[in-house]
Order: structure tokens, then sequence, then C-alpha cells
């Protein structure tokens, strides 16, 4: 059975590239050269119409991607870079590197983080699925920070429950532009899938209840802009929750392809967003675990870059 993603153009996309728009736009983990081979092959349309590579989408074109009946994905183990912070026969906490997808999906069926699980670590859970065996929980492809992998049924079962019930604390930085209101502040607002665009996330009185805290660590007054570090915990796991949260407070996360306007303008690799803590009792033995990580290198580079240009007011 094939299945169809539905794209609505908005107005910040205008006149950029078709394979350019979709992968930032549909947010997924496409690689440009399958999205090419997409368009050769007649599986993606604008407006009803067959399409080429170098067209320019425009405001309001409605693009449809029909993909092709996946094959079973025969997974490789992979020699990849694998940072594993702790394991036993129950589980391991690794901290993901930003760019590496979590599981292998249309067009990137190799150099993902599950590839590199099956080469590093022999047990994994099934529970996920052939293809995200160990995969409890995920980050996006640019986030970077911890994660907790299953490595049997028994262990991935009981920590799916207690990311049901919120027994984990889970804490994150991220760098912004702007300030919040308070130093210490809170967000509680509901988040659904945007009715048209279909996909960003948006805030809805009607969607799911989701709940994010925060404080300032540190702000800078750069030229005419003011940057936040900000530290974070969420206590609901929406899609997107933060990114969604920061922008709808004026305080979209630098680099944020898709919550932020002209991301492209801070000239950062990856959005500036980073899981750096994790605390949780071990899903068998019950025994608490902490972990957290250094602030990333590259907010270290951009934070050295607009204190050059800046006056400090932590």
């Amino acid at each position: 059975m094939e299945n169809t993603l539905e794209l609505t153009v908005s107005e910040e996309f205008n006149l950029e590239r078709i394979d350019k728009f979709l992968i930032i736009a549909a947010e997924t983990d496409f690689s440009r050269s399958y999205l090419q081979k997409l368009i050769k092959n007649g599986h993606i349309t604008v407006n009803g119409n067959s399409t080429k590579q170098n067209y320019k989408v425009k405001t309001d074109d409605i693009v449809l991607i029909t993909f092709p009946v996946m094959e079973k994905l025969d997974l490789e183990p992979e020699n990849l870079p694998l940072n594993i912070l702790f394991q036993d026969s129950d589980i391991a906490v690794i901290h993901k590197q930003p760019g590496l997808v979590v599981h292998p999906g249309a067009g990137n069926y190799s150099h993902t983080l599950v590839n590199a699980l099956l080469f590093h670590i022999k047990d994994l859970s099934g529970i996920g699925g052939v293809e995200r065996p160990g995969i409890v929980h995920r980050l996006d492809k640019d986030t970077e920070g911890l994660m907790i992998i299953a490595k049997n049924d028994n262990a991935h079962q009981k920590l799916v429950e207690m990311f049901t019930n919120r027994e984990l604390t889970k804490e994150y930085h991220a760098l912004v532009t702007g300030r919040p209101s308070s130093p210490e502040f809170k967000i509680e607002k509901s988040i659904s899938r945007h009715p048209k665009f279909r996909y960003k996330m948006t805030i809805n009185e009607n969607g799911k209840y989701a709940l994010t805290t925060g404080k300032i660590v540190q702000q800078w007054n750069s030229g005419d802009s003011v940057y936040s570090l900000l530290k974070l915990r969420i206590f609901t796991g929406r899609t997107h929750q933060i990114r969604v949260h920061l922008s709808s407070e004026g305080m979209p996360i630098i680099g944020d392809p898709i919550y932020s306007r002209k991301p492209e303008r801070h000239g950062v690799k990856f959005l500036l967003l980073a899981a750096t803590h994790l605390s949780f009792n071990h899903p068998v033995s019950g025994k608490n675990l902490d972990f957290s990580i250094d602030l990333p290198e590259h907010f270290n580079s951009f934070i050295k870059k607009i204190e050059r240009n800046s006056s400090n007011e932590d």
C-alpha cells in the first residue's frame, strides 16, 4: 500500500528549490538524492502536475508525495561513532551526536543511530520493530544529547511505561533569539498538528496538553539582537514541544528550519537545542541513574561569535 504526504507551500519557502523545500518543510529524514529519484519517477507532483528537480515552489503550491511501497529493510551494522555513557544487560545510555538520524526510513537505509547500535551493542529489544531495535524514544536528527536504549523487551516495556507516566527527568539547553519575560518561566500550551502545514506543529487549545518550564542561564545583547541561553525541563513529550513552545513566546531556537524565520542567517549547521540531563530509576533494578553532558561544541562556537559583538547580561 502506498502512502502519501501533502504539503502546502508557505510564504517563507516561496521560490525555494523543490528538493530543498521538501527536506526542510517535510522535516523528514529524506536524502536529497532520494527525493530527486522520486521526482524523476513521477512520485512528486505540484498542483496535480509532474515537476522537475530544479522547480522553484511558489506560495500556496500543493506538493503531493506518493511514496512507493518500502521493501523490508535488511539493516546492516555500521561502525559509526557511538558515545556509550553506560550499559548493563538491560539498557544503555548514549550521547547522540547532532546530524545523526535515529532510525532508518525512506531515503536513509544506512548511516543511522540504529545501524551504529547494531554494531556496538549486540543485544537490542525488538518491541520497536525490525527498523527500530532498542529505540524507546527519539531525538530530532539535528538535536544532540542523551538517549536511553533498551537491550531487551522487558526493559523496553517498563521504559515505555515510565515515559508515559512521566517518571523521568529530562532537561535541555537551547540558545534562542529574544528573552523570556522573567528569569524563571512556565509555558503551558496545548499542541496539535498544524491544520494546513502538516510538517509542523502548532499551539491549539484543543490539542494535547504540554508543559515546559525554563530559566535563563545567560543573555547577550549583540548588535540589534538579544540572545538567551535557556535551561529547560519538559513534563510532557509532544512532538517538537520545546521548539513550538519557545517559538510561540517569540523566542525561536537559533537555526530551527521550521519555527524560526530565515534560520540560515545565523550560519549554524544544527539547531541549538540539546538534551543535556537525564535522570531516572533503572527499569529493572530500580537504582537511580543520573546523566549530564556539557554544552555542545556548536553551542560554544556560536556563543564565542556573539560574545565578540555583545555586552554580557548574566
